[in-house]
């Protein structure tokens, strides 16, 4: 665990950085800005996505002005650098809407934490979002055991398969896909004393999911010891 700091410390920094990056909420606005609320959105934007029934986006000039006033995203996404992987389509969402951080694997280290933690503290974000993926090539290699040198291997190292997997080998990259996200999610929390005195408050959520690449549809995963958070 990280040592206890203040979560009113921590809240008045962030509010001050969010002078300059997050713009007003309206009441109503505010109001739907819940956990269950914004996981039932990416729920039926993903739906959307994989039916190939995509909603007209927001993306032109005027969106974009509105955006230099602030931003107000209403998920996080912590999810693989893979190209075939971008959050902003498969979750059917346009600009501003999701606050994205991508590196393979989908793994959590001080810099990813500290950037979750800005979202949630600043820009009030509600729901946090780590998502894997099928035929993951980082995880591939951690189930595998390959020696890498370098910065990759050290990559590779954060990546956790679990232990006791399947002999067959799709069964053991599906196994470890599934570990893995399960273990950056709690990891979250575990590394982050903001993040779990936001959970234990209700105000986030922190859920893990795989996407499919051949149906584009996600697979939602319950995170084990994640009881503080909304139902």
């Amino acid at each position: 665990m990280v040592p206890h700091i203040k979560l009113a410390r921590y809240t008045a920094l962030f509010s001050a950085l969010a002078v300059f990056c997050a713009g007003p909420l309206l009441p109503a606005q505010e109001a739907q800005r819940t956990p269950d609320a914004a996981l039932k959105r990416l729920k039926e934007s993903n739906a959307r996505f994989a039916a190939d029934q995509l909603a007209r986006k927001d993306i032109g000039s005027k969106r974009r002005a509105e955006l230099t006033q602030g931003q107000r995203p209403f998920a996080v996404i912590l999810t693989c650098a893979d190209s075939r992987v971008a959050p902003e389509l498969i979750f059917d969402e346009g600009l501003g809407e999701l606050f994205v951080l991508r590196v393979a694997g989908n793994v959590s280290n001080p810099d990813i934490i500290g950037s979750i933690e800005y979202a949630v503290a600043a820009l009030k974000t509600p729901l946090v979002v780590v998502l894997g993926h099928s035929n993951c090539g980082a995880v591939a290699a951690a189930v595998e055991g390959k020696h890498l040198e370098g910065n990759l291997g050290k990559l590779i190292d954060r990546v956790q398969p679990g232990r006791n997997l399947p002999k067959d080998k799709g069964a053991a990259l599906e196994a470890g896909i599934k570990a893995n996200v399960l273990h950056h999610a709690k990891e979250l929390r575990s590394q982050s004393k903001v993040l779990e005195e936001f959970a234990a408050g209700g105000r986030i959520k922190t859920v893990a999911d795989v996407y499919a690449l051949k149906s584009g549809r996600i697979n939602w995963l319950e995170v084990p010891e994640d009881r503080h958070g909304t139902k």
